[in-house]
């Protein structure tokens, strides 16, 4: 069974050794993200802070500071199975169901009471001009179709009651926003902070307009999202929400967002983004925060892509080439701009048009490599190891000058457009080949803990 909600995770990790419960006072200006930044570098473990400055809230932060905990999100023993989780869920969606009443009611907060300053929002690298949202999920209904879009945007703090939200105009709630204001009505948004760990994760699966995420997170589930409908706007938000912002955008408003640390490590730019108005703060009685970090490779950001970014184009690219065994994006590549593909060769030339479909595919990848099946694609010393001795660089790998993509990439020409690199580092088929050296009995090696004295 997964975890219902955030607290099921944390104390499943708590059983792991994977989380440290912090007593002391943390600042959320700085402090948090140092703790994060510091556990994501060697693979650490999640944090809960019992007391953030200024607020009376707890914080939990690092949930994804690494790959594995995507893994014990989906109750998986390795990357490989949590993969083929994923796809089963984005293959068999379950749409969510309303219920009367949920712990996310159990604090109102309407009116002039409202403050967004009271929560323990943080401040996480120091070129950010304030705190912001890092790992809120944002809910919103289209005005034309209805469909409903649930997706992570930061939000910047500006004020008690309103915020900047900053959004990729490649995804879905742009194009919801676009159809907000070209009706010229308000969009109604809500911020589910601290949900369950496989809402956040279906909430980056890349799928057709119209396809509800919290419905791929039933498929995740393998039963529905339990929803409560907000208390001042028609949207329904997971009942098991630690925390619930509700509000609005009003059509055609901007204000200066940014800069920020963004996902490739760098400084992003600000700019004009639509202006979030706050009309209600719901949560548990007893509400844990929850903060992300995103920056240099690799943090809860990148994560939190990978499964959902594999399953995508592996899905995709099976349906031309039912050959390839495995796809993987490589997290220090920012989670998007480096993937490795695994294949078993058919014919000659192959792995070249499978190089090709993949750079060419919805996700952008700036870098893909092609690899035979014996190589472990989620181990980059063998990745590499099969780049230099089955590669030559004058006939296996693929230059394209100019395509999308580069959005975030601070080496791009343009915000739009990158040049992107293949390289094939497959055995050539059919050819005679040097080869690979085996060592037998591997498998048969005990455990040899037993003699380090760790048991």
């Amino acid at each position: 069974m997964l975890h219902e909600d955030l607290r099921g995770f944390l104390s499943y990790l708590a059983a792991r050794g994977e989380l440290a419960h912090i007593p002391t006072p943390v600042d959320p200006r700085y402090e948090i993200a140092a703790y994060i930044r510091k556990s994501s570098d060697v693979l650490g473990p999640a944090f809960l802070f019992d007391e953030a400055k200024g607020s009376d809230m707890r914080v939990a932060a690092g949930v994804f500071c690494s790959p594995s905990k995507a893994v014990h999100a989906l109750r998986c023993e390795g990357p490989s199975e949590a993969l083929e989780v994923f796809i089963n869920g984005l293959e068999n969606p379950i749409p969510p169901v309303l219920v009367d009443e949920g712990p996310c009611h159990e604090i109102v907060i309407t009116g002039d009471d409202v403050d967004l300053t009271a929560l323990p929002i943080p401040t996480y690298s120091k070129q950010d001009p304030g705190p912001f949202i890092t790992v809120g999920v944002e809910i919103a209904r289209d005005p034309i179709s209805g469909a409903r879009n649930a997706g992570i945007y930061r939000m910047q703090l500006y004020g008690p009651t309103e915020m900047g939200i900053a959004v990729s105009p490649y995804s879905d709630f742009d194009a919801i926003r676009v159809h907000a204001e070209d009706l010229g009505q308000r969009l109604e948004v809500a911020v589910a902070i601290g949900v369950d760990p496989v809402i956040q994760l279906a909430t980056q699966a890349r799928v057709p307009f119209g396809v509800d995420e919290l419905a791929i997170a039933g498929g995740l589930h393998g039963s529905p999202v339990e929803l409560v409908k907000c208390r001042t706007i028609d949207l329904e938000v997971p009942a098991t929400s630690e925390l619930v912002i509700e509000g609005y955008l009003e059509p055609h408003v901007r204000r200066e967002e940014g800069p920020f640390g963004e996902m490739t490590g760098y400084v992003g730019p600000g700019g004009p983004e639509p202006v979030f108005t706050c009309t209600a703060i719901t949560s548990r009685t007893d509400p844990i925060f929850q903060a992300g970090l995103t920056g240099i490779p690799v943090t809860e950001n990148h994560v939190l892509k990978l499964l959902p970014m594999e399953a995508n184009l592996l899905t995709a690219m099976k349906q031309v080439y039912p050959d390839i065994t495995g796809v993987h994006y490589a997290p220090e590549g920012g989670a998007e701009f480096l993937a490795v593909v695994s294949m078993k060769q058919r014919y000659v030339n192959q792995a070249k048009n499978v190089l090709l479909t993949a750079l060419g595919s919805v996700a952008h990848p700036k870098v893909v490599i092609v690899v035979d099946d014996d190589i472990d694609i989620y181990d980059p010393a063998k990745v590499w190891w099969a780049v230099l001795t089955r590669s030559q660089p004058a006939e296996d790998v693929i230059i394209i000058p100019r395509a999308a993509g580069g959005q975030l990439d601070p080496s791009a020409p343009s915000k739009f457009g990158s040049s992107l690199m293949g390289i094939d580092a497959t055995i050539p088929y059919g050819a005679d080949f040097a080869e690979v050296v085996e060592i037998q009995g591997v498998d048969r090696v005990p455990d040899w803990s037993q003699w380090l004295g760790l048991r």
